[in-house]
């Protein structure tokens, strides 16, 4: 007679769970990682290393993007092929190409927004680390998109390198590429940094870049101020001047008015001078001009004038033409003292020796 014993057979139901589990989850787990395995390097192999495939079960989803609806079709032809592939599902999307390709960068109080177009995300990447070099300091925000149609990658990686190198001695400043063509603006972080950007920019362009447009300009100082001295044959310029015309004007009036004297320039380019300043400087070096020694000090609209005249009826004179030469909006303070004159030597006693 057949007698039924639950315990004992009951041993058996865990090992039958786990080939029945392996048979549902193991096998199709393996299948999954082998169609995977095999589909990413035929995917390598035709090029397509943009794509990626994965598969639940024997179906493939495939992702990623594109330049190229031909390499799309491509690149889902490939994984159609791959044996055990039983379908495919298209999730890959289409870079678009924009008519101009762009990329700007805004630097403002220690932040960093870039912008514009960027071929590939390694590209991209490489163009951070171009930031990182040039502003290490700076929070940057990228939004920067992929597109197609970009210049050669070596070419815009290239641009996009020297327009941030430049970017970087500026305070404050955008560049913007079009294609080949450089925009760049903004306030330099010191007049050093001013004449680099101005040098590269004339003479150290990378190969097929135009410039479009430069509006970098000196940095700003407050107060604005220059001086000079005239001592000893010698006459000493320091401070600051608005632009190279101003800087080239006074230089040419410094020697004609001290002939023969050695000019130290020291002069720096700055934005913020008052108006009328050159017409300041010029009237004040026509009167330092009549003094045998003296030194010039102008800081905005506030000018002082110190110095030796020969007698006391030039002391007041040029004081007094510093005061009515200068613009309506600046001031003056003048120490124009008179040169001592030597006292005359004691005559020797005389008479006659008995």
């Amino acid at each position: 007679m057949f007698h039924c014993k639950p315990l004992k057979w009951f041993w058996g139901i865990p090992p039958v769970l786990l080939v029945i589990a392996f048979a549902l989850y193991g096998v199709p787990l393996q299948i999954e990682r082998d169609l995977s395995a095999r589909t990413a390097a035929k995917l390598r192999e035709a090029g397509h290393s943009w794509a990626d495939a994965r598969f639940n079960s024997r179906d493939a989803i495939l992702e990623g993007l594109s330049f190229s609806r031909t390499e799309l079709d491509q690149a889902l032809d490939t994984v159609r092929a791959v044996w055990g592939v039983r379908m495919v599902e298209d999730r890959t999307k289409l870079i678009a190409s924009p008519e101009t390709y762009v990329w700007w960068a805004i630097k403002k109080e220690r932040r960093l927004k870039i912008r514009g177009h960027a071929p590939t995300n390694k590209v991209r990447r490489t163009i951070l680390g171009f930031v990182k070099a040039a502003m290490p300091d700076l929070e940057v925000d990228d939004k920067t998109v992929l597109a197609g149609g970009s210049p050669p990658p070596q070419v815009w990686l290239g641009s996009i390198s020297f327009a941030l190198v430049q970017l970087g001695h500026l305070r404050s400043g955008t560049i913007r590429l079009s294609g080949n063509r450089l925009e760049i603006a903004g306030e330099a972080e010191t007049t050093e940094s001013y004449k680099a950007v101005k040098t590269a920019l004339t003479t150290q362009l990378p190969a097929g870049m135009k410039l479009a447009s430069d509006k970098v300009t000196p940095p700003v100082v407050k107060p604005f101020s220059w001086r000079v001295k005239y001592l000893s044959g010698t006459i000493s310029l320091d401070g600051y001047v608005p632009s190279e015309a101003a800087h080239s004007q006074i230089l040419a009036q410094t020697r004609k008015l001290f002939p023969g004297a050695k000019v130290n320039d020291a002069l720096e380019l700055a934005v913020g001078a008052p108006d009328g300043w050159l017409s300041a400087v010029s009237a004040s070096l026509i009167q330092l001009r009549r003094l045998e020694s003296g030194r010039i000090r102008m800081k905005g609209a506030r000018l002082e004038i110190e110095g030796i005249a020969a007698d006391k009826e030039t002391a007041d004179d040029v004081a007094a033409s510093v005061r009515q030469g200068l613009p309506s909006a600046y001031r003056s303070t003048e120490k124009i003292n008179v040169r001592k004159k030597a006292k005359p030597a004691d005559a020797p006693a005389s008479g006659r020796s008995g």
